[in-house]
């Protein structure tokens, strides 16, 4: 409660300067009595990503504080955000004229020519002001030179030069949040860790390195180690908003949901709630079945994004949970409404008409799900199971021809001898079985699912037996 209050109380704050602004604007003349209110009110028109607004901001602020060089590197930045280089490289010509030397200006005066082309140049110019660097200031040049590397999808070279931007300095902020996006495009996961495991040694309080570290864990799957650097990601910084949505998606992915959902209210309670944020823990509730409660989380997501299919479609997971099937029916088809490419929606309400016996209606949308997701066997074999369940046997046989027209694997060839064998065709149910054998052997249980008394055959369990691996 206390952090929704603070953010209660930013943003009256911003509004209350917004305003201000615009009495000031209509009077004409008036004008702030420090900097500091320009520069909140930039920063917020930054963040809302209203670039024009900012900018006009910083000509205000730069008329009234023209001596200071500040404003115009401000502007410099959101004309470069804006794509506007050529204006930003004439903004920073100013700097340069009140302050010999700046190396800020020289840092955006380099992403300036390579955003207008001339990555040779913004190279030689930081290669420049390598010589007389600080550590400090060697690591920012660094930084600003991985930039270039990015906008070039060079990604393996940005990598290392972020990495030697942190072994000038461990503490570079951007050079940290950036490492992430660097590290998923390069895939140097390993080497991430190793870097920001000595980074950790120097600093165990460094949150971003313990994020960074997280994310190398996420990927290399080592769920537990990744939920442990999440944690103390935000541990380290209370206000780290991803690191708990993180840490949250690996509990989820491994199953630990109440740990999730803990990881979840920590964002409800310290940060903006968003369609997804409600729907996350809509999940959580659901994973654990306690269906009353997700369903109003769900019903929160679709209050904050009316359109938010997934939301919908949870809905009806949940009603199908209690076995409310007409409820169930009714929240997938306005998923679907809403999305009419997802295979899942259409799979789903395929189950909640069989169950209820409109086979009709159940076929119809068995077969959608099929047709948008056909490279997936499971869709087809789903398809197969309902004409073979309605007493439809070579219309089942025919779905499975089908499929190979789209899609292969071994769990096609075992439906296939399962139904043949029901058929009463064991022979070649037979031939088809050793064929699966050979291409998956251990994926032969699921025939039985469909015909049980095939693992009593003896026949079936002679030929098992024979391709059975040493």
């Amino acid at each position: 409660m206390l952090a929704m209050r603070q953010r209660k109380s930013n943003r009256q704050a911003i509004f209350h300067l917004i305003s201000k602004l615009e009495d000031m604007l209509e009077k004409g003349g008036a004008h702030f009595p420090s900097e500091d209110p320009y520069h909140d009110l930039i920063n917020y028109f930054e963040g809302e990503y209203l670039l024009d607004r900012a900018i006009e901001l910083s000509d205000l602020a730069i008329r009234q504080y023209g001596l200071s060089p500040k404003f115009y590197l401000r502007k410099a930045e959101l004309l470069l955000q804006n794509k506007q280089a050529e204006k930003a490289l004439a903004t920073l010509d100013r700097v340069d004229y009140l302050t010999s030397g700046s190396l800020d200006s020289s840092l955006l005066r380099a992403e300036g020519l390579a955003s207008l082309g001339m990555e040779t140049e913004a190279i030689s110019l930081l290669d420049e002001l390598k010589y007389y660097a600080t550590s400090e200031e060697l690591s920012k040049i660094y930084t600003q030179e991985a930039l270039i590397y990015y906008q070039q999808k060079n990604h393996e070279k940005e990598f290392y030069t972020l990495k030697a931007a942190l072994q000038e300095d461990h503490s570079n902020k951007e050079a940290l949040s950036r490492m992430w996006f660097c590290v998923e495009s390069a895939r140097r996961h390993e080497e991430s860790l190793e870097l920001h495991e000595k980074i950790l040694d120097q600093d165990p309080f460094c949150s971003l390195a313990w994020y960074n570290t997280g994310a190398a864990h996420q990927y290399l799957c080592n769920h537990e180690e990744a939920i442990e650097a999440y944690e103390y990601a935000f541990i380290t910084n209370e206000h780290f908003e991803f690191a708990y949505r993180q840490c949250a998606d690996v509990c989820m992915y491994t199953g630990k949901y109440q740990k999730a959902l803990e990881c979840y209210k920590e964002v409800l309670d310290r940060f903006e709630a968003d369609d997804d944020l409600f729907l996350c823990i809509g999940l959580c509730y659901k994973e654990t079945g306690n269906y009353p409660v997700a369903r109003t989380f769900f019903d929160k997501a679709l209050r904050s994004n009316p359109m938010n299919d997934e939301a919908m479609f949870q809905i009806g997971n949940c009603y199908a949970g209690q076995k409310k099937w007409d409820k169930a029916i009714k929240a997938f088809l306005g998923a679907i409404l809403e999305n009419s490419l997802n295979e899942e929606y259409f799979a789903a309400v395929a189950e909640a008409f069989y169950v209820t016996g409109k086979l009709r209606d159940a076929e119809i949308h068995f077969r959608a799900a099929a047709d948008i997701a056909a490279d997936d066997a499971k869709y087809w074999i789903r398809l197969a199971r309902f004409f073979m369940d309605t007493q439809r046997l070579q219309e089942a046989l025919n779905v499975l021809d089908e499929a190979e027209e789209y899609t292969f694997g071994s769990e096609l060839l075992y439906y296939r001898s399962a139904f043949l064998f029901k058929m009463g065709k064991k022979r070649d149910a037979l031939l088809v079985l050793e064929e699966a054998l050979c291409e998956d052997f251990y994926a032969h249980g699921s025939m039985f699912s469909v015909m049980p008394m095939m693992a009593k055959d003896s026949e079936v369990k002679a030929v098992i037996s024979i391709f059975e691996p040493d």
